[in-house]
């Protein structure tokens, strides 16, 4: 169940089309390789996970925490690797046609 629902946040995070590639990257990166790990991971792992600068990685996270895809209750000192929570987002994609049925059918 947990699987599914870490699917869902990823997939709903991949059509955010307001988020940078790093953002996307950093969020699959996430996911993947660090969801349950012992010890939670600073801005130098996300880095080098994403292959990019630090800065890069920090604007990532903070494009995603700005978003509203995840928070971090305290902000960490330099050095101290972030507590990352991911929340849930109400995110409607749009189907195909959707807009033809709201407004009837196209003629």
């Amino acid at each position: 169940m947990r699987e599914q629902a870490h699917d869902r946040w990823l997939r709903a995070v991949m059509h955010d089309r307001g988020l940078s590639p790093a953002a996307r990257a950093l969020a699959t990166v996430l996911i993947a390789d660090f969801l349950g790990t012992a010890r939670a991971p600073d801005t130098d792992a996300f880095a080098k996970a994403i292959c990019t600068s630090q800065r890069t990685a920090r604007r990532a996270l903070d494009q995603l925490a700005h978003a509203g895809w995840l928070t971090m209750p305290d902000r960490p000192k330099r050095g101290d690797p972030p507590c990352i929570i991911l929340t849930e987002r109400c995110a409607v994609l749009p189907f195909p046609g959707a807009a033809q049925t709201e407004q009837g059918p196209a003629t």
